[in-house]
């Protein structure tokens, strides 16, 4: 069997690998980009930074390339317009955005909450639900609206580029609001789609994460240097890939992802909607997974960074400073007394994907007294604190674990897991060196085997 290529496209980092069919790396790099930030709540990225990432990745890559057979995509949330040829109409509005709280009211009172719930498994906010997103752009931008041939994901827009071919997954459409969630069977809601006056011809296929969207094109593989055989699966929401490679698979697990914004998912055999959470269609069949999204985890340790620490390096205060205000919290004679001396965090920092309303975030409590030290530890207790009454709330649907596994960037700073068993709950804190990269792997071997060892 030949090579896999997978491609995970994050928030701010695209990462490319080229494993064996066993999935053992043989290459890995990577590239930054910077999101578009404006009008305080509008978030998004231009694709054209994807397929730019991907050129210089696979340049540098070029002798791992001859023996790729298969692509896999792990992507991040968000929704692009795209013309019929797949070019980009305007930007992926991300998950982080909020200029579509207005349409999330107007359609959740048309459609009906209970509704959403029992079939989408979702309600729709702005930002986190593609459905919101449409409306705004069909309200605010008319002309993209008539001109976009389909509203697609990343990863559409990348089978596109790739194959010439439309595709899209139920991993990463089904907390849009448009996706029949609960049934799981590849289509959409026709009720939602009508009430809320799309046509379903806006939408892309339905296919599997890991099932074969298209067969590379000639003048692709020319550009990026793979082999003109290549097939290119669907791939999916990189937080279910993380999840799928982290083993995230039976009823109960829990996976904790700290990265740009920081993800905790319980694995569930039975769709479960809540107001107060989202819930996806796994990557693997007769699974969803529970998952609760904090925008700004790993983004507030950036921000508080640029504000109070300027002082110091990224790796100065990623590699020193946080892990030495950590220990100092943990080795003081009376860490209790000293918790509660901390200020109060709200941790909206790029408000709430659970609320209409945006949410902002806040320090109460300050004296003049208090320290940087003590707002980080503030900041960092804020956010956990807040992920903790997630698990707290699907321990009344799905019988919990005790092992959670944590992944991402912000998992290794040291004394990390400490602070996650202090104020997150009492758990077995497992740190797993295995990420969305290596889950889209997992993806083409699943595809080149045609063995799917779960239910």
């Amino acid at each position: 069997m030949k090579d896999i290529l997978a491609i995970d496209v994050g928030t701010t980092t695209f990462k490319l690998g080229v494993f064996t069919s066993n999935l053992e790396k043989r290459f890995e790099t990577s590239r930054e980009y910077q999101l578009s930030v404006y009008d305080s709540v509008k978030v998004d990225i231009e694709p054209e930074k994807w397929w730019l990432a991907l050129q210089a990745c696979c340049v540098e890559n070029k002798k791992s390339l001859s023996s790729v057979g298969v692509i896999s995509f792990s992507v991040t949330t968000g929704v692009v317009p795209m013309a019929e040829n797949g070019k980009p109409l305007g930007p992926l509005i991300l998950f982080l955005d909020g200029r579509s709280h207005k349409q999330a009211k107007e359609i959740r009172r048309r459609v009906g909450e209970e509704k959403f719930l029992r079939e989408a498994c979702n309600l729709p906010v702005s930002g986190g639900s593609s459905l919101c997103s449409i409306l705004w752009i069909r309200e605010n931008q008319p002309e993209i609206w008539k001109a976009t041939a389909k509203f697609g994901h990343c990863n559409t827009y990348m089978v596109k580029r790739l194959t010439g071919q439309w595709a899209i997954d139920p991993s990463t459409t089904s907390i849009t609001g448009l996706y029949n969630t609960a049934r799981h069977d590849l289509t959409w809601n026709k009720d939602v789609l009508a009430l809320s006056e799309i046509p379903e011809t806006k939408l892309p296929p339905l296919i599997r994460s890991y099932q074969r969207a298209g067969k590379i094109l000639p003048k692709v593989a020319d550009e990026l240097g793979l082999p003109d055989d290549c097939e290119v699966l669907c791939g999916g929401n990189d937080a279910m890939i993380a999840a799928l490679s982290g083993g995230l698979t039976e009823p109960g697990d829990i996976n904790n992802i700290c990265g740009t914004a920081d993800a905790v998912s319980v694995c569930s055999d039975k769709p479960v909607g809540s107001p107060n959470f989202n819930v996806r269609c796994h990557v693997i069949p007769n699974r969803w997974v529970l998952f609760f999204v904090l925008n700004t985890g790993g983004k507030a340790l950036e921000w508080f960074h640029s504000v109070f620490c300027q002082d110091m390096t990224k790796d100065q205060f990623y590699n020193e400073y946080v892990p030495s205000v950590l220990d100092d919290f943990f080795n003081s004679e009376n860490s209790d007394r000293l918790e509660v001396d901390l200020p109060e965090y709200v941790p909206f920092l790029q408000g709430s994907r659970y609320s209409l309303e945006p949410l902002r975030a806040s320090f109460s409590g300050l004296t003049l007294e208090t320290t940087r030290e003590k707002m980080l530890l503030s900041l960092i207790k804020g956010n956990i604190v807040y992920q903790g009454r997630f698990l707290k709330e699907v321990a009344g649907y799905v019988k919990l674990g005790r092992r959670v596994t944590i992944s991402g960037g912000g998992a290794k700073i040291k004394g990390i897991i400490q602070v996650k068993n202090r104020w997150m709950g009492e758990f077995e804190y497992e740190y797993q060196d295995r990420s969305s990269l290596f889950g889209a792997a997992m993806l083409g071997q699943f595809y080149q085997t045609k063995k799917y060892p779960y239910p």
